[in-house]
């Protein structure tokens, strides 16, 4: 069973929720957040990556830093950007863009599910990236980016985002500078959310590890918080982008022999288009053309070896650049 908590929250205040909302602080650079955070005072990326307020040669991880992320905080609530909930709430969000449509339940995560693996990991922590989200934690008090996580669909809670959709009015609605719409809504009954979420089996961490990490290593330190701060989609509603790997250096190979290395291990093959749309196929963006990726799966090898992230690192990444760990190898 999935255990989750309704969330004791603070709600973006709906005349302000364009000012308020941003991008997920690790997809940007510190220069994007700056050009994004321009004329937004009240963003909450100035919380989250307040690190865009310093120049350059002050580190991400520096006090100051964390200090500056909990004045922007407090700033939030003074000027009611963020409203506190009068008791602990479950959310329904959705996000449109295009023809695609992605619903889920915001919650707390049971840090037991956390512990026992009932909410399933599938990649290693930096421990910079894990000690910096702990520390901003400790400054704020608060969680401030969610958890996203998938779960096998279940009629009844789709049944139930159905119905919210249809009959309650939205807290905050605002689209994003890439176009798309966010729209939440508080659920009337988070009692019967908590209720069906124990009929799913277990449910995965599509994204958020080491905000998952940092909450549960501040949960040990001291009583907080009843979870981790999680998004939970069905499986059959969300899409999951790629997470791209940027080769700096090919040494010792030439341009030309790197290529000759990939064909001993994929089948290359120059393509017009950009990156692939199916499983079983990497893109290459090599010397400003694109090549596709392809091979032939054994049909013997475990499920996460046949996945195109460990084909990628298993038959090229490793053995022909030597880059053992992608969280640290240049």
């Amino acid at each position: 069973m999935v255990k989750i908590h309704p969330i004791p929250a603070l709600s973006v205040n709906s005349a302000l929720a364009s000012e308020v909302t941003c991008v997920p602080y690790d997809i940007v650079s510190r220069e994007e957040s700056r050009k994004l955070a321009e004329n937004h005072p009240l963003t909450l990326l100035r919380v989250d990556r307040a690190d865009l307020e310093f120049p350059d040669s002050v580190k991400f991880n520096a006090p100051e830093v964390y200090v500056r992320a909990a004045s922007n905080f407090a700033r939030l609530l003074q000027e009611k950007a963020l409203l506190p909930e009068e008791k602990p709430a479950i959310f329904l969000v959705r996000m449109i863009e295009g023809k695609h449509r992605q619903r889920g339940f915001a919650a707390l995560a049971d840090f037991g599910d956390y512990a026992s693996g009932q909410l399933r990991k599938h990649e290693f922590t930096r421990p910079d990236k894990e000690d910096d989200r702990v520390t901003l934690i400790r400054h704020l008090g608060a969680l401030t980016g969610p958890v996203l996580a998938a779960y096998p669909d279940l009629p009844e809670l789709t049944a139930q985002m159905d119905e919210i959709e249809a009959t309650e009015k939205p807290l905050a609605e605002v689209t994003d500078e890439r176009g798309v719409k966010h729209t939440v809504w508080r659920c009337p009954d988070p009692s019967e959310i908590v209720r069906l979420f124990a009929q799913v089996t277990r449910s995965y961490i599509a994204d958020g590890h080491h905000r998952a990490a940092a909450a549960a290593r501040l949960a040990k330190e001291k009583p907080g918080p009843l979870g981790i701060l999680t998004v939970y989609f069905p499986a059959s509603e969300l899409r999951v982008l790629p997470y791209h790997r940027l080769v700096l250096k090919l040494d010792p190979f030439t341009p030309e022999k790197f290529l000759e290395e990939a064909k001993k291990v994929f089948q290359v093959t120059p393509s017009p288009s950009a990156p692939p749309n199916k499983t079983g196929m990497i893109g290459l963006f090599f010397q400003g053309k694109w090549h596709q990726l392809s091979w032939k799966a054994d049909a013997k090898s475990d499920p996460v070896a046949k996945l195109d992230a460990s084909a990628l690192q298993d038959r090229l990444l490793g053995p022909v650049l030597q880059v053992k760990d992608p969280r640290t190898d240049a």
